[in-house]
Formats: structure tokens, sequence, C-alpha cells
């Protein structure tokens, strides 16, 4: 019972920050401390001590290479504590795979608004104008990708692997 507890913790975060990067270009901090907060407790109940050492590690070496990458502008500080959140969850089984599905999610992003940008909706037909198009372009106009979307979808493609073992 408590690992489902710890599953649906985990997806409610993934989803709201997902909702509200998209909307906002923000990620709240009570996600990432709910995420790390939850950790300990799971890594108690479920990991060996060797293995939860790894995903400690992994989570350090991820938030140490996120912020030198914030410092020099490349990712925002909301895409830098929801990365090292979900590494810290990921582990050193899931990593791999959540940074693949990462880079593959982020770039259809980045080629969707790049279009938008180039084009807008008006010359593509073949997309609804609806409200999440509008705010796809509104995005694109504004120069701005919301990564906490590829980064919250990539984490509920591979994280929760982490619950089946």
């Amino acid at each position: 019972m408590a690992l489902l507890a710890f599953q649906m913790m985990f997806v409610f975060c993934m989803c709201y920050a997902v909702v509200s990067d998209f909307r906002e270009l923000l990620i709240p901090n009570w996600i990432v401390v709910t995420l790390v907060a939850a950790f300990p407790p799971f890594a108690v109940c479920y990991l060996e001590p060797m293995t939860a050492f790894w995903h400690v590690l992994i989570a350090l070496a991820v938030l140490a290479l996120t912020v030198a990458f914030f410092a020099v502008n490349w990712i925002g500080g909301g895409d830098v504590k929801l990365m090292t959140g979900v590494a810290l969850w990921a582990g050193p089984q899931h990593f791999v795979n959540f940074l693949l599905a990462m880079s593959v999610l982020g770039s259809l992003l980045a080629i969707v608004l790049i279009a938008l940008r180039t084009y807008g909706v008006l010359a593509t037909p073949w997309l609804p104008n609806n409200s999440l198009v509008r705010r796809l372009e509104a995005l694109a106009k504004e120069g701005q990708c919301p990564y906490g979307v590829a980064i919250g979808a990539a984490a509920l493609a591979a994280v929760p692997l982490t619950f089946q073992q």
C-alpha cells in the first residue's frame, strides 16, 4: 500500500510540474521538496543501501551539471530542480532511459515551437486553433520553451520502472 502512495505522489508531482511549466513557465518549489522529502522513506523501505547511495550520487551529479547550465543561461532554475528530483528517483537503473526520453521529447517540443514561430498557426491548417495551440504559439513568439514538459513526460515514462523492483 505504501508503494502505491509513493507512485501516486510521483505521478501527481510530475503532472503538476508539466502543467505548471506549460501554463506559467514555473515549476513550484514544493514539487521538488516533495520529491526529495519522499525519497528517504522510499529508499529505506524498498532499496538496498548501496542502491540508494547511487540514486543520491546521480542526483548530485545532475545538480552540479545543471547548475552550471543555469549559470550560463542555457536552462531555467525550475528545470535544474526538476531534473535533479527526477534523477534522485530514477537512479542508476533508469537514468539513461530518462535522459533519452527527455532528449527526444524536448527535441520534438523545440521543433514544434520553431515551426510555430516560423510559420504560425494560420499557415498550418492541420493544427486546430484551440487554447493549447494558442499557448504554444505564444511561447514560440516569446522564444520560450517549457522544457519542464519534456522532463516531466520523460520522468513519467522512465521512472515508474523504479517502483517495479
